[in-house]
């Protein structure tokens, strides 16, 4: 009676039960046995139940999305990763089928094209949507006889990584290209003159300048490459001291200002040249920035174009801001103007010297001042840079130049 009972009690999920062992019959025996079975069933469980919190821990914090569905389009599981991707709530991925909230991802993603892949043996593919790329892989799942009884998929983001291997390309292609001109160039006069082709000493004087020219050209751009890499890979130590960013200004417009006029140019300093602003900052590093934001803007601006210069503290930040009313940039390409080798006007840039490298060093300088960078522009009608940097918290001391 005792052991038909707790049997009972078994069945209904209590597994904490005991038989008490009196003699050392059959009954006895069969007392001993129903202990053993309860202690091991107890284990098995125990130990099932630890896996089964451990995989779902693991499904819930994979950061690719995993879906389980069956042969009748039901989605067995969904780990909340997957739930993200599809952009949906988990009562609707628990109320509707897998086709219905596949197709607002990927069409292409149905479940009779994933099983017709499958067969196939076609088991990954990539896509787009909304600007993100997507790699997915699937495969069957099968039970413990082997039959297929659905899909098990794999969604995973790789957006990011697709952008730096495209701009990792990118960057290959354009340092060979910057690269291949000038290396031409060279090579083709070095071989006219080595050829004794020219013999006037005046031409022979403006084939060396271009040669020169175009040695200085790789100079800069394997100085920029230099310093980017450097910046890249925190080896650019900025020496940063307190400093007043109104003198470093005057400093720059008068370093440029010669620039500017051979262009019939206009550089307005319309912050007061009293005030004092001062930033904990690398004042080398801070000038270049300056002068490539300046130099960008008399390059980028016709004869006789107006450029304001101003500076001015915000709360606990000093703002600079540069603005032209030169040619401006188009709004489809704003986003771009700090990637590397990136030029509004790729022909004007390169004769006057150009690597297309100034604004990315200029922004990589600049967050590394904790501060930011950032443009508004109208095509036609001109363009505004905005950089910002921290005031210097430091107290009680005085011109500081």
């Amino acid at each position: 009676n005792d052991v038909t009972r707790k049997a009972e009690q078994m069945a209904q999920g209590d597994f904490s039960q005991e038989v008490c062992v009196k003699s050392n019959d059959e009954i006895g025996r069969l007392a001993d046995m129903f202990n053993l079975l309860r202690t091991q069933l107890d284990m098995t469980l125990f130990e099932m139940s630890s896996e089964k919190n451990k995989m779902e821990t693991i499904l819930k914090h994979m950061a690719d999305g995993l879906i389980a569905v069956n042969l009748e389009g039901q989605i067995i599981h969904a780990n909340p990763a997957a739930i993200r991707m599809l952009k949906v709530t988990p009562e609707e991925m628990d109320s509707q089928s897998y086709n219905t909230l596949i197709k607002q991802l990927n069409e292409e993603l149905s479940l009779e094209r994933l099983m017709e892949k499958c067969r196939e043996g076609e088991l990954s593919d990539v896509f787009e949507k909304s600007g993100c790329t997507y790699s997915i892989r699937f495969d069957w799942f099968k039970d413990e006889d082997g039959n297929d009884v659905g899909i098990i998929i794999l969604l995973q983001d790789i957006t990011q990584r697709q952008k730096l291997e495209n701009m990792q390309m990118d960057f290959v292609a354009n340092v060979s290209h910057e690269l291949k001109t000038p290396l031409t160039t060279i090579k083709s006069y070095t071989e006219t003159l080595l050829d004794g082709y020219v013999e006037e000493p005046e031409t022979v004087n403006e084939f060396l300048e271009i040669i020169d020219n175009e040695t200085d050209r790789m100079n800069r751009l394997v100085k920029d490459l230099l310093q980017l890499s450097r910046l890249d890979n925190n080896q650019e130590i900025f020496s940063r001291k307190e400093g007043n960013l109104i003198s470093l200004l005057k400093a720059a417009v008068k370093k440029i200002e010669l620039t500017a006029a051979s262009k019939s140019q206009h550089l307005n300093c319309l912050f007061n040249e009293e005030e004092r602003i001062p930033v904990d900052m690398d004042k080398d590093r801070i000038e270049q920035v300056i002068l490539n934001v300046i130099s960008n803007a008399i390059k980028y601006t016709g004869e006789g174009g107006r450029i304001d210069i101003d500076a001015l503290k915000m709360e606990k930040k000093a703002v600079v801001t540069v603005t032209d009313n030169g040619i401006g940039i188009p709004e489809t390409e704003q986003s771009r103007v700090f990637e590397r080798f990136f030029r509004v006007d790729k022909a004007r840039s390169r004769a006057l010297g150009g690597t297309g490298l100034g604004l990315a060093i200029s922004k990589q300088i600049v967050e590394g001042h904790q501060g930011t960078i950032e443009l508004q522009s109208k095509e036609g009608k001109g363009t505004k840079v905005i950089i910002t940097l921290p005031l210097s918290l430091k107290r009680g001391i005085r011109n500081i130049e």
